[in-house]
C-alpha cells in the first residue's frame, strides 16, 4: 500500500512537471529593437498613389522558433508616426492562447504629418513547438488597447527550425495616445 501511494504522489508530481501550461506561464520577450523609419509617407507630400499602396501595406510577423525554444520575431511594417524612436513588445498569456501588446514610448509634442514603417526584433523565451490561438494589439504608449486595436486574431502552427509568417490588419497605426 505504501508503495502504491508514492507510485501515486510520484506520477502526479511528474504530471505536473509537464503541463505544457507551465511552460507558457513563464513567456518573456526580450532583445527588442526597432529599425529606423524605413520609409515615409505623408498624406501632405507624398504622391497620393503612391501613399495609398503603401499605407494599405499590412504589416507581418514571422517567427522562427529555434531548437532552444527561442521564438526569433519580426515584425515587418509596422506603422507608426515619424520620429518614434522605441517600439516596444510586451507578452502575455494564458492556456494555448499568446498575445503580443505592441506599442512606442510616446512623448511627442506636435504630431508629425508623416507616417513611417519600422522593422521590429524580437525574441520569445521558452516557447515549445505547437500550434497557438495568437492574438497582436497596437496599444497606446500607456499600454492601453481594446477590441478596435486587434492587429491580428488567429491561429500560429510553430515548428522547429521552420519560418511561419502570418498577416496583420490593414491598415493599422500604432496609436499616439
Amino acid at each position: 500500500m505504501r508503495n502504491v501511494f508514492y507510485c501515486l504522489i510520484c506520477l502526479l508530481g511528474l504530471s505536473a512537471c509537464s503541463s505544457e501550461n507551465m511552460v507558457l506561464d513563464s513567456l518573456s520577450v526580450y532583445d527588442v529593437a526597432n529599425s529606423a523609419c524605413k520609409s515615409a509617407l505623408s498624406k501632405t507630400e507624398t504622391r497620393s498613389d503612391f501613399y495609398t499602396a503603401n499605407y494599405d501595406k499590412a504589416a507581418t510577423l514571422n517567427v522562427e522558433l529555434g531548437k532552444d525554444g527561442v521564438a526569433w520575431c519580426v515584425l515587418e511594417d509596422v506603422k507608426a508616426i515619424c520620429g518614434v524612436k522605441h517600439i516596444f513588445v510586451d507578452v502575455a498569456n494564458r492556456d494555448e492562447q499568446i498575445t503580443l501588446i505592441v506599442y512606442h514610448e510616446g512623448g511627442f509634442g506636435a504630431l508629425p504629418d508623416c507616417i513611417c514603417n519600422y522593422d521590429v526584433n524580437f525574441k520569445i523565451s521558452k516557447l515549445p513547438a505547437g500550434t497557438y490561438k495568437l492574438k497582436i494589439y497596437y496599444a497606446n504608449p500607456a499600454k492601453k488597447y481594446d477590441t478596435s486595436s486587434l492587429a491580428y486574431d488567429g491561429r500560429i502552427a510553430l515548428t522547429l527550425d521552420k519560418k511561419t509568417s502570418v498577416t496583420l490588419k490593414s491598415p493599422m497605426i500604432l496609436p499616439v495616445n
